[in-house]
Order: C-alpha cells, then structure tokens, then sequence
C-alpha cells in the first residue's frame, strides 16, 4: 500500500504504522469539530493518514485512494452523522467536498451526482461549501455531464459560485453549450464565459467579445483581448 505523503501528516504514519491513532493530541473528540475517528480509520486504511479532512487541504494535491470514501461519505452524511446540521457536520461535509477538488475524481459520476446534490442543497454552511462544490464539478465533469450541468446552471442564480461551471462550458464543443456560455457575457461570470468560448473555439462571437475590451473590470479586458487573438474569423 503506498502511503501519501504530505507536510501535516500524524507524526509516526509515514511508514503505514497505526499507533498514531491511539495517541491523539488532546484538541481531538471524536463527534467534535471536525474529528470523527470512523474517517480517520478509513483512510488510514488506504494509505491516507490524517487526523481530519481539513489536514489535507493543502496536503497531497490528490488523494486517488480517497475519493471512493469521500464520496461514500458525501452521499449518506446525514445518516452517517444524524440530526441537525451542526457545526461539526458542516466541517465534516465542507472538508469531503474541498477534497473532491481533485483531478483524481475526473469523470467519476458518482461523485459528480453527489457533488450536484450539495450545489442544490437548500442552506449551505458555510456558504462556501456550495462554491467548493461547484468547483469540484467543474474540475470533474466531462462532456457527457452538460445536461446536468445546463440544468444546474438554470436554477443558479448569478453569482461568483456558479463561475466554474461556466467555465466548465469550454469542454463541451457544441452549439448548445455556445449559445449558454454567450448568455453570461455579462454580469459576475463574464470572464469565464469568454474562457469557454475561447476553449471550445467558438465562431461567431468575436463581435460580442470585442466590447469587452472596454470592460470597465482589468482582467475582463484583458481576457477580452486575449481572446479575440485566439477565436476564430
């Protein structure tokens, strides 16, 4: 089993040992802030050690044995931890959804249904917890989720969560998915609306781009231009 490694792992796990897990630093109670002792077997299981999922945020950048068990997690949260959404649940949810945030999950599904499950959930707390969602699917969706994704982008309102999405819109090289990037040239998204035009190589918009050039936002305009050197006649 090979083991990740990154710079806040427990001390003693480098080499796959377990006795790390019977020697917690005290700040640690399983059902408290963020800690719960069932994650953190599971992973070790695998070759992912850690104490929490916050510790490997800025950890191993990809974490392939993990995601089978993030989303596992993701999908039964509310049975795995029931009652209200405490502020433990919300750091265990935000973390398994920060952790989705990896290429190794690309074209996984059921991690993008479960993914686009937390984008529709009613409240979200933090409220970040829906702009990491949103780009974890961007990060993981293919071209055979634009339906999904088309849908999701429908009942969004405007905002910068959404901005991966639109983003995302750049994979998928077909009318349908230029005619839906060109009708967020305007407003919070506009600059990943030109970067999906330009990705997906997009003719017949170079006229709706060229006002952007006198955006009165710098990276607009500097996207702007940049595309109009890229697109096509």
């Amino acid at each position: 089993m090979t083991i990740i490694k990154y710079a806040r792992m427990p001390y003693g796990s480098e080499d796959g040992g377990t006795e790390w897990m019977n020697d917690l630093p005290v700040r640690y109670k399983h059902g408290e802030r963020g800690f719960d002792r069932r994650i953190m077997e599971e992973l070790a299981a695998v070759g992912v050690p850690c104490y929490t999922l916050n510790d490997l945020a800025n950890g191993p950048g990809t974490i392939p044995q993990g995601i089978p068990i993030f989303v596992d997690w993701l999908s039964s949260l509310e049975s795995k931890i029931p009652g209200p959404e405490t502020d433990h649940r919300a750091a265990i949810r935000t973390g398994l959804i920060r952790n989705l945030i990896d290429p190794a999950a690309e074209g996984n599904q059921q991690a993008i249904d479960v993914l686009i499950a937390q984008v529709r959930r009613e409240t979200h707390k933090p409220p970040y917890a829906q702009t990491w969602a949103c780009d974890a699917i961007g990060m993981i969706a293919g071209p055979q989720n634009f339906t999904q994704i088309a849908e999701l982008l429908q009942e969004l309102p405007s905002g910068t969560a959404i901005c991966p999405l639109i983003a995302y819109l750049g994979k998928v090289k077909t009318p349908e998915s230029r005619d839906l990037a060109i009708r967020y040239l305007t407003g919070v998204g506009r600059e990943d609306a030109i970067q999906a035009l330009v990705q997906m190589k997009a003719t017949g918009v170079r006229h709706l781009i060229e006002p952007l050039v006198d955006d009165p936002h710098p990276p607009v305009r500097k996207k702007a231009q940049r595309a109009l050197e890229n697109l096509p006649e």
